[in-house]
């Protein structure tokens, strides 16, 4: 086979993949759903009428289904949403009825903002805090820097952003403690996330530099021919260390992007997971449902990119991509 059809019989594995992943999160996503208690009917009228959880008696509540598309059974229902997804279309809100791609649309920017910055911190900050750990000779230095990421990782997200606010915010007033407009409110949940994405990229890349410290090509090869500890770790531990160090940040943006619920609760930041619990509370679904289908795409992207990075890093496995496509 040549190169050509076989290279693109790889990429439609990959495609087809993505699609089975985007599709089985839809899946699972809308029987779940559906299957729990509540009325998206009901939490429309409360939500948007005046009446609240008055008597609803003299209202026709299938009228009312049927306007929202939810009077068809549920594989109905299913299909409809599906062949909806196929064509781009998320569907409406249940409770607003904007398109469920302008509603994301409004908040994407702010988490997007917010998971670029907070990587753009932690990336560098957990390399640093990895390096003095395992680099100076002082023991109290190496002690501390593996001290630190633990002792972050443990404590309570919430309870790190209330302190933040406390202190920077209400004590010294150095900068709002709410709102998504400007800089300065980028600044506190940002340490929050970078604080921990720091110590999370830290934990993992401690272990591995240490495991490659210890191996035959540091430990007894590079010394011999004359090469010096920092030489040594950044010139040949910290390349191979990084490929644990890869699966965690694709994690990392995940969870950046679909949970920074807690963070954009505790500071009233505008943001994809604030919009998802307030589609939750008001029994949104389809705008839930629209939620996790890009979720879906961006860990599929992610993966995919990571995916990538490992042939950047590792000489070996672009020879061996090579060779299949050849």
């Amino acid at each position: 086979m040549t190169g050509g059809p076989r290279l693109a019989g790889v990429v439609a594995g990959k495609l087809t993949h993505a699609a089975v992943v985007i599709l089985a999160a839809y899946s699972a996503s809308f029987f779940l759903l559906f299957v729990l208690p509540g009325d998206a009917v009901l939490a429309r009228i409360g939500t948007t009428d005046t009446l609240g959880s008055a008597d609803v008696s003299g209202l026709d509540l299938d009228l009312l289904r049927d306007e929202v598309g939810l009077s068809g059974s549920l594989w109905t229902q299913y299909w409809t949403g599906v062949t909806g997804l196929l064509r781009g279309d998320l569907g409406h809100s249940l409770v607003t009825e904007q398109p469920v791609t302008q509603l994301i649309g409004e908040v994407l920017p702010n988490t997007l903002i917010l998971a670029a910055v907070s990587l753009a911190v932690s990336v560098p900050l957990g390399f640093l805090l990895a390096v003095l750990a395992v680099a100076p000779r002082s023991r109290l230095v190496r002690s501390l820097a593996s001290l630190v990421p633990s002792a972050y990782v443990s404590l309570p997200v919430f309870w790190v952003g209330i302190l933040f606010v406390y202190v920077f915010a209400i004590t010294l007033g150095a900068f709002p403690s709410s709102g998504s407009q400007g800089a300065a409110s980028l600044v506190l949940p940002t340490a929050v996330l970078a604080l921990l994405g720091s110590a999370q990229f830290a934990q993992v890349l401690i272990s591995s530099l240490r495991v490659e410290l210890g191996s035959t090509y540091a430990a007894v090869t590079a010394p011999a021919k004359g090469a010096g500890r920092f030489r040594i770790l950044f010139r040949h531990c910290l390349r191979n260390a990084s490929f644990p160090f890869l699966a965690v940040f694709g994690l990392r943006i995940g969870q950046l992007l679909g949970g920074t619920v807690v963070v954009e609760m505790v500071f009233s930041r505008v943001g994809l997971g604030r919009l998802m619990v307030d589609s939750v509370k008001a029994v949104d679904l389809t705008v839930v449902l629209g939620l996790v289908v890009v979720l879906a795409v961006a860990y599929v992207v992610i993966n995919a990119l990571v995916d990538i990075g490992y042939l950047l890093l590792d000489p070996r496995l672009r020879r061996r991509s090579t060779e299949v496509a050849v």
